[in-house]
């Protein structure tokens, strides 16, 4: 199984280098993106032809994670290509606007859902944010984790216990106040479960790397890298 990192930063990317948050798995022959911020459509397309990506999950419905959606529309018409979302539903505006598209299938998911993708299995856990957030967990040769956006919060658990990996929200500073996990929370978890993190959501102006100098089983993710799980 590989994790490609297209964006990791938010709710906005880093000046001229850096987008926000999206991700590729590849299971064998499968793929699998995971949510779709500005900057990392372009990214999404040099690493893979995008007639291959049929699946696309959305952690939340904030800007940093859905807005290179709506360019991906217009290629998907021009290659008479079709995707299927999985998110929860919302009665909102933003959500009619991103998925009233022919080419997307959407199919709303909740914590009691189960999805198949080749031979990936999809599961997810409800997080803790200002907007609804779900976690994906996937099961395939390795077993990986997306916390989406998230504070510490009580199903946690759920992504660490049976995870190889976990593609965490938790690489704010330790003094952040905010709807997001802080080093210290990374640090916290990476004592109690022995899966390995690798941080991700970091704003522009902060790197966590020396505050997990220590810890050998957090990896702060890199853009464009391709980790092997």
């Amino acid at each position: 199984m590989e994790l490609t990192v297209l964006g990791k930063y938010g709710p906005y990317g880093k000046a001229a280098t850096g987008a926000a948050s999206g991700y590729l798995v590849k299971n064998q022959d499968d793929y699998l993106v995971m949510d779709m911020g500005s900057g990392t459509l372009s990214r999404l397309i040099g690493a893979v032809d995008i007639t291959k990506i049929r699946h696309i999950f959305v952690s939340h419905l904030h800007f940093d994670h859905t807005s290179d959606l709506l360019p991906l529309q217009y290629l998907l018409e021009e290659k008479n290509h079709t995707v299927n979302i999985y998110t929860h539903k919302e009665e909102t505006p933003w959500y009619k606007i991103l998925f009233g598209h022919p080419n997307f299938n959407i199919i709303n998911i909740d914590e009691n859902s189960r999805v198949s993708i080749g031979n990936m299995a999809l599961s997810f856990v409800p997080m803790k944010h200002t907007a609804t957030d779900y976690a994906v967990i996937i099961k395939g040769e390795k077993t990986l984790c997306y916390t989406g956006d998230t504070v510490f919060n009580g199903n946690l658990p759920k992504c660490f216990e049976t995870s190889d990996c976990v593609l965490a929200d938790c690489s704010k500073p330790r003094n952040f106040k905010g709807p997001h996990m802080n080093v210290s929370d990374a640090i916290s978890l990476s004592q109690k479960y022995p899966a390995r993190i690798i941080a991700t959501h970091l704003s522009a102006d902060f790197d966590p790397t020396r505050e997990f100098e220590k810890y050998k089983n957090i990896t702060v993710a890199e853009e464009l890298e391709t980790y092997i799980l």
